[in-house]
């Protein structure tokens, strides 16, 4: 029978399927060595991964083909719902369909977000931990290793990360192609609620010198604050002094008028180049702003369209790394192949060894007057002519591994007995 990856399996679920569900099987950091060692404790379970993230669970196994469905067992047992009721949102892929879809993820192209960079450190962060629990072994190693060195590898080769989909990222990288930099600029964010926070994060991760925010409801922003130290809390009533010594400001709240109207702007402007993003509907920054030289303005259209462009990029990307994904899993499956003639090797050049010594050993026996020297130059040349003999038969079995030929007729074929015939 040829040799496969069959034993290799993975039971999961991601998020397309709804997260009322997917919470059911989330598995816990503090649980997660518990869950390794029932998996690896499992009759005919060699190895076991898992892999946890909001949203996804999946679980990858090598294991003999009655132990294959336990994966799904473990999981419904997990969930305490209806076998049937989990059962239908669950998926299970085997071989190299297992293996390429290990690819995929990490890669971010199984992604909610096409091409995210989050996934490949919880797929590297789960192999570790797999690892540190004694779950993992050599042919999960590989898989995981081969799948992390590709997730660098595509993102680092197609620069896929350049193209955001976010538009609070959006919005910091406008900016920051408009000033060229944001080291050492101040920023005065408007607002305290999602977008806002997120668009403060990503300006303090771009090197940011400065941030200030205020919001109405001054609460709201002592509570960022709370989240995100770095910032300072500005009273809203004086949030136009604060427009004014500002290079950048963003404003996205969910008033029913403008949060900086155009006259008391222009009264507070002292000139110089800012940088205004109106992230709000309806809109907080009167447009009007945007004509008053030195100004730059974005609203939402414009960082949507770049949003488009972007998801546009990132497709045609993801098709270049579905290309790197399949080259990949060529790779490992030569890998794979090679295991099996593991055995085989060993054997071959136990026996090479075996009838060179005993050549040797016969000759040794009948020209006993042969000095040291002799005796070394004999042993040496028998030891080379095994060794190229060995080579032709290693480049066979290399070749007959790499294109899936091998089998049990051929592995037969190579079992020699007494070296001394």
């Amino acid at each position: 029978m040829t040799m496969g990856l069959e034993e290799i399996v993975v039971t999961g679920i991601d998020h397309r399927v709804p997260v009322e569900i997917r919470e059911r099987v989330a598995i816990k950091q503090r649980d997660l060595f518990d869950c390794l060692s029932r998996l690896k404790g499992t009759e005919g379970v060699r190895e076991a991964v898992i892999l946890s993230t909001c949203n996804r669970t999946e679980v990858y196994l090598v294991a003999e083909k009655e132990a294959r469905n336990w994966a799904g067992d473990f999981l419904i047992g997990l969930s305490g719902a209806e076998k049937d009721e989990l059962s239908q949102n669950l998926f299970t892929l085997s071989g190299k369909d297992a293996a390429l879809h290990l690819f995929r993820v990490a890669c971010g192209l199984e992604s909610m977000v096409l091409g995210e960079d989050q996934i490949l450190g919880q797929v590297r962060e789960a192999w570790e931990k797999a690892l540190e629990a004694g779950a993992s072994g050599k042919i999960l190693n590989r898989l995981f290793s081969d799948a992390v060195a590709l997730g660098k590898k595509a993102r680092f080769e197609t620069r896929i990360s350049d193209h955001p989909l976010s538009i609070s990222y959006i919005a910091v990288k406008f900016v920051e192609d408009v000033l060229g930099g944001l080291s050492g600029r101040t920023a005065f964010v408007i607002g305290a609620g999602e977008m806002a926070r997120i668009a403060i994060k990503y300006l303090i991760q771009k090197g940011i010198a400065h941030v200030s925010v205020s919001n109405r409801t001054h609460e709201r922003a002592l509570n960022l604050k709370r989240e995100i130290p770095e910032i300072t809390v500005v009273p809203y009533d004086q949030k136009y002094e604060k427009i004014a010594s500002s290079d950048i400001v963003i404003s996205a709240t969910d008033a029913p008028h403008y949060t900086v109207d155009y006259d008391k702007f222009k009264a507070a402007y002292r000139g110089g180049r800012v940088c205004m993003v109106d992230l709000a509907v309806p809109r907080d920054i009167d447009p009007r702003i945007g004509s008053i030289p030195g100004v730059s303005l974005f609203t939402l259209d414009d960082l949507k369209m770049a949003a488009v462009e972007n998801e546009n990029q990132r497709r045609k990307l993801a098709a270049v790394i579905e290309e790197m994904a399949k080259a990949a899993l060529e790779d490992y499956v030569k890998w794979y192949s090679c295991l099996a003639v593991v055995p085989v090797i060993k054997q071959l050049n136990k026996y090479v060894e075996g009838v060179c010594l005993a050549e040797f050993e016969k000759v040794n026996g009948k020209l006993p007057e042969m000095g040291d020297r002799e005796r070394r130059h004999i042993k040496k040349a028998l030891d080379r002519v095994g060794a190229k003999i060995a080579a032709r038969y290693l480049s066979a079995l290399k070749f007959l591994a790499e294109n899936g030929k091998i089998d049990s007729d051929v592995v037969a074929a190579f079992q020699w007995g007494d070296t001394n015939g």
